[in-house]
């Protein structure tokens, strides 16, 4: 589905441009003169994983979203201009992960009363591909002229672009009990690096990022817009959910001596204990599937951007004069005879 993405912002966006007049003419060589950009961006993100979602069996797209878990999210890149369609980005983002069993009616998974917040911080090397889809083509240098009396936030072209690379992002799910939350990796919540248990996950993780995005342009150095991103990940344990149950009491045991013995079995299986048919649920017992390894978690943004244009000092060039304020005379190397 998350292919559908950048048709549905052009379906979105495309009424607004037909009602636009653009008198903005941006020169064939213009992107020459703006090889450097700084952007920002603030928005929201949401997570796609083993917990919360919707009331069914849980699925790890957009299918299973849960509208109650949108958080906030920010961005703050740098753009290098290659040629007129080819960009280079380096962004660092932040955002909040969050999912809760108890937001859905499934039996399993509301039962299973598991939940996680997690800050994420990332940095991602990006190839961005550009595609011009309004304005009117024009020398550059006619323009202050033209449209000094024009209100210079008028719409001067609108640009579509397609973008994907490789990040590394730092993650670090919790869990509260009471009014503390709880960093979850310390405490192996489903014995990882124990003996019987799957490998200990690490905090640090790739990701592959993929989105598009669509820039109005204002001014000569402004461009704002919307862009929408679906990071793709190489792990399971965002939320810290992935395999099966462990024994509270061999948790308990490695935590020996420590405040935390209690909370690592507690946190590890903090089932609501509902039976079915009179019988004791053993739906949460040790060795029965807690989460799904078949599926990766994964996470997407929806950003309102703005992208600031530096101008080049060379942007435009001043002829020389004499210092009078009146221009040289161009002399040939030899006089002319006649």
């Amino acid at each position: 589905m998350t292919r559908f993405l950048p048709i549905c912002l052009l379906a979105l966006v495309c009424p607004i441009l037909r009602g636009q007049k653009y008198d903005f003419f941006i020169g064939e060589n213009d992107w020459k003169y703006h090889r450097h950009h700084i952007e920002f961006g603030i928005g929201t993100t949401n997570f796609l994983g083993d917990l919360g979602g919707k009331d069914g069996i849980g699925t790890n797209d957009l299918k299973d979203l849960e509208w109650t878990e949108f958080h906030l999210a920010g961005l703050l890149g740098y753009r290098y201009t290659f040629t007129k369609w080819l960009f280079g980005r380096c962004d660092f983002s932040y955002s909040r992960l969050a999912g809760d069993d108890r937001l859905t009616q499934e039996t399993f998974r509301s039962n299973r009363n598991l939940h996680f917040r997690s800050n994420v911080f990332e940095i991602n090397l990006m190839p961005e591909f550009q595609l011009r889809i309004g304005g009117k083509k024009g020398h550059q240098y006619q323009l202050n002229r033209a449209n000094s009396k024009k209100s210079p936030w008028r719409i001067r072209g609108a640009y579509f672009s397609v973008f994907g690379g490789l990040g590394i992002m730092h993650h670090n799910p919790k869990a509260r009990l009471g009014n503390t939350w709880y960093e979850l990796h310390p405490l192996r919540t489903e014995g990882q690096g124990l003996p019987g248990g799957p490998e200990e996950y690490n905090l640090w993780r790739l990701n592959v990022p993929v989105g598009a995005n669509f820039m109005l342009r204002a001014q000569r150095q402004w461009l704002f817009g919307f862009e929408v991103t679906y990071r793709f990940t190489f792990t399971d344990y965002l939320d810290d959910v992935s395999t099966n149950y462990f024994n509270p009491y061999d948790l308990a045991l490695y935590q020996q001596g420590s405040d935390l013995a209690d909370i690592a079995a507690y946190l590890s299986n903090p089932a609501l204990g509902l039976t079915s048919g009179g019988l004791p649920d053993i739906a949460t017992a040790p060795g029965q599937q807690r989460g799904d390894p078949r599926d990766n978690d994964a996470y997407f943004y929806v950003m309102f951007k703005v992208d600031y244009m530096l101008m080049q000092q060379d942007s435009f060039k001043k002829p020389k004069t004499n210092g009078r304020g009146s221009f040289r005379r161009v002399r040939s190397a030899k006089p002319m005879r006649f």
